[in-house]
Parts: C-alpha cells; structure tokens; sequence
C-alpha cells in the first residue's frame, strides 16, 4: 500500500425530492446572486421550475446564460466567467450531467485565477482557490460530482484536444442526487452512464504491485454491484432502489476511495477521449468498445489481477492456465457489454482506420506525456494497436 492523503470534502444529498430544497442548501451557504449552468434540454423544464422557485423561495436571484452547455468547451467557460463577473454572481450551480458538471466547475475556477486554462490542466500548476459551485445531478456516471476534476474541450488553441483540470478547490460544495431524475433516461446513455462509473474502478483495480486486497475486494463489489443493477434497470428503468444504487455506485467510483493506496492507469479514458470528442458518441459508450480491447493488450502486464477479476467479478471457473482464465474473464466481460447493449466495435460508432494514429496522438497530448497511463505506459504505436483489436 502507498502513502496517500485522502479527503472528500463533498456533502450528497440524496433522496426523492431533494431538489426543491436546493435554495435553502444555497442560502446555508451565503448564497446571493446564483448562475444556474445546464444543457437547455426539454427533458430540464419541470426540474427547473422547481430548482428556481426554491431559489426565490430562499431570497436569492438566479441568472442564466444564454449559451447552454452542451459540450464542455473552453469558449462557454470563459464567457461564463465575463458573464460571472459582470452580474456580481456569487455562487454557480450545475443541474446536469457531467459536462454541465465540469463547465460549472470550470468557470468557478477561472472566475478567480490568472492565466490561461492551460496553464492549470495536467497538474502544472495548483491553485487553492475557486469560487463555491455545487450540482443537482441528472445523469448517473461520471461522478463529476464528487471528483476535483473537469474535463474541458479546448475548442480555442488546439481544437479536439480535451484538458484535465486536476484542482482539489473545484470540489463542489453540496451535490443533490434524487434518483428518480434518472427514470426518463434512454436505456443506451443509462448503460453508458453506468459503464463509465465501472471504468473509473477498473483504472485504479488494474494496478500493478500497489494494490492490495482490502482495496481488491472493495473494486471487485462495486463493479459486481453496478453490473447487477445495469441488468435489474433494464428490466424495471423505474425501480427507485436499482437507480439509487447506480447513482451512489457512480459517486463511489470517481470519489477516489476505491484507489487510496494505489496506483492508478486512465490510459483506457486516454485512449477514449479523442474518439468521443471526434464522434460524439456518449463517453461511456466509447470506454465500452476500448476497454475490452486494452484488456486483451495488457492483461499479462497484470495478469494476477487480471484472474482475480475473471473469477471474482465475471464468475469463471479456473481454466488450464492463469492466462486461459484470464482470457475467459474478459470474454466474459466482453459478451455481457453486448448483453446490456453498449457498442463492441469502433466500426459501430463511425471510427475508421486511418484516425487511429491522429487518434493516439491526441491522446498522449490530453495525457500530457509521451507516455499513455500511469501504469499501461502505452507507446502511441500500441495504442495503435488496441485500437485495431477494438476495430
């Protein structure tokens, strides 16, 4: 086990009806003048109408942009921060998924810092200040709500390439999680939604020699508990239980809980970003069609781990070999994707060959390193070759 410093300082506020309380959470918090950051979609208008009486129930005034946040690009950032700055607002509130999530986060941060975006992202440079921002989440998956991370398209300088920005002060003050939000969801982004919360685990499980089996066996549940609850929506997308668990299973996958102590990868959402940020396909969709790939690229690189998952996870029965059983595992894996009805292959989403090599070059640019993952340390000639096995 490694050395680490852990800290979630985030308040969830789950429950049916929990929005209509979020004027009283706002003023609890020396709110006065609120931005509400969201997508504009149709699918928001009652919500809406319930987050903004709250807030006037509460003596606050709220505004909102004209430009909705659609995808996370650094352009709706900065002009959220004139718009910030010119209506003296004081608090910013994200209702939405993760990119209405990570552009709120976004604003917050540069309303209050100097420089360029650019200078932040990768971990280049630390900044302890933001201004305070919070969420009422729609969409269960990202788990924006609990990470310090945004993720943002610089759509000004290097267009396709989207930046990490890693800063402990964009943690949102407060998320509200009322899981019956989640009813109304496509059954497709409610599985991509669901797989992407289940990649964040496996990008600290496959960890090499840090890992432990405290940590092992705590991945292991929540992945096993997430799968269970993907198949139990299909069959009842209203059942509040099994939309509850995937909501909290998603806040626990990117709290970083399931990764104190160890190392950790992201070379699968490395190797994921350019591809969604060209085709648009749903983030989660895409990690589903990489990620059985990269298994079968890396799995000996950790292939203690890479057993364990096959047997504890996916339920197989020891093979001839470790690697046979490892092998089974992600076949395994790879069938019940398809069983839940996520894409198999990068011909599915409109992907051909020729991208590939501008592709792993745009991840190791979002990585910021040569390099790809912290541990799969993936030359951008294999990832070349992952993307051909997810072909």
């Amino acid at each position: 086990m490694l050395d680490f410093n852990f800290c979630v300082p985030n308040r969830f506020i789950m429950g049916k009806g929990s929005p209509a309380h979020v004027g009283e959470h706002l003023a609890n918090h020396g709110a006065k003048r609120v931005l509400i950051v969201n997508d504009g979609g149709a699918y928001l208008a009652d919500l809406m109408a319930t987050i903004r009486a709250s807030i006037e129930a509460a003596g606050l005034v709220w505004m909102e942009m004209d430009e909705k946040a659609t995808s996370p690009r650094l352009s709706l950032v900065m002009k959220g921060v004139e718009f910030v700055r010119a209506n003296n607002i004081d608090f910013i509130l994200a209702v939405g998924g993760g990119t209405v999530m990570d552009t709120a986060k976004a604003i917050g941060f540069m309303n209050v810092n100097e420089g360029d975006f650019t200078d932040y992202v990768l971990y280049r440079k630390a900044s302890p200040k933001c201004m305070p921002v919070a969420a009422v989440v729609t969409l269960s998956g990202t788990g924006s709500e609990v990470s310090g991370t945004s993720m943002i398209l610089d759509d000004r300088n290097e267009v396709g390439i989207k930046y990490p920005l890693f800063q402990e002060s964009i943690k949102f003050k407060f998320a509200v999680m009322d899981p019956s939000l989640t009813y109304s969801l496509p059954m497709k982004q409610t599985m991509s939604g669901a797989f992407d919360a289940i990649t964040h685990i496996m990008e600290h499980y496959f960890c090499g020699e840090t890992g432990y089996d405290l940590m092992d066996r705590m991945c292991e549940g929540v992945i096993s508990g997430i799968m269970n609850s993907m198949k139990k929506v299909m069959e009842n997308p209203s059942d509040y239980e099994t939309r509850a668990q995937l909501m909290m299973g998603s806040t626990l996958a990117n709290s970083t809980l399931l990764g104190v102590g160890c190392d950790s990868d992201w070379a699968m959402h490395y190797m994921e970003n350019p591809i969604t940020t060209e085709t648009h396909s749903p983030h989660g969709s895409t990690l589903a069609i990489i990620a059985p790939a990269w298994m079968r690229y890396c799995y000996k690189r950790d292939l203690t781990k890479a057993v364990n998952f096959a047997v504890r996870v996916m339920g197989v029965a020891p093979q001839a070999t470790e690697e046979a059983t490892a092998v089974a595992g992600i076949e395994a894996f790879a069938a019940f994707l398809k069983e839940v009805g996520l894409p198999t292959s990068l011909k599915e989403i409109g992907v051909t060959p020729d991208q590939f090599a501008e592709f792993a070059r745009r991840a190791s640019a979002t990585a910021g390193q040569e390099r790809i993952g912290g541990i799969s340390k993936l030359s951008q000639e294999e990832v070349v070759e992952i993307y051909k096995l997810a072909y």
